[in-house]
């Protein structure tokens, strides 16, 4: 009976071993999205992102888990700002130009 346990604690101590972190994949993406808001989104904002989430995965190498939560939820936090200010930008731009030819128009 003693002999199942162990074998059953190895073989999952193994594939924990094997098996690759769920959150590294988070911090690495964490990190593509920071780099993309640099060339797609607001470009200040980017930077300061990418920036939190390079704080963000090396609090999280260190084991400093808790640490590497908070810089990443401010590192989201800023890359929804970066794209929300670019598409605002995107869409807002063409309408107050349209509104301003409007009302040069309408002064005429």
């Amino acid at each position: 009976m003693e002999d199942e346990e162990n074998a059953v604690e190895m073989v999952s101590n193994t594939e924990a071993a094997h098996s690759p972190s769920p959150t590294r994949c988070c911090w690495f993406r964490l990190r593509c999205l920071a780099a993309t808001c640099i060339i797609c989104g607001c470009t200040c904002l980017g930077i300061m992102a990418l920036v939190f989430a390079i704080k963000a995965e090396e609090r999280h190498k260190a084991g400093r888990s808790k640490e590497a939560a908070h810089w990443g939820a401010r590192a989201r936090r800023l890359i929804r700002a970066s794209f929300a200010v670019w598409l605002a930008v995107l869409i807002l731009g063409p309408l107050l130009l349209w509104l301003l030819s409007y009302a040069i128009a309408q002064a005429e």
